[in-house]
């Protein structure tokens, strides 16, 4: 362990020296986001946002059905 020996040779104790490095090393591992887990983050947003495209669609549905009779009357001759 390379770092463990830096840390030796800059004054610390052999043991702290692995344990300091050991603990880096795990925290840099257990931190490191894989292309597995940004596969399934990304199934997942996909489907949320087909969710929003529905509710998007339903809402402006609605909408358009409250305003139908206002156009319809716009639109015809006087």
């Amino acid at each position: 362990m390379r770092t463990a020996r830096l840390l030796h040779e800059s004054g610390i104790e052999r043991c702290r020296a692995e344990a300091i490095t050991t603990a880096i090393k795990e925290a840099v591992i257990n931190g490191t986001v894989t292309k597995a887990d940004l596969s399934g983050m990304e199934a997942e947003i996909k489907a949320k946002l087909q969710w929003i495209k529905a509710i998007g669609g339903i809402i402006l549905a609605v909408l358009l059905l409250s305003w139908l009779p206002e156009l319809i009357l716009a639109a015809s001759p006087s």
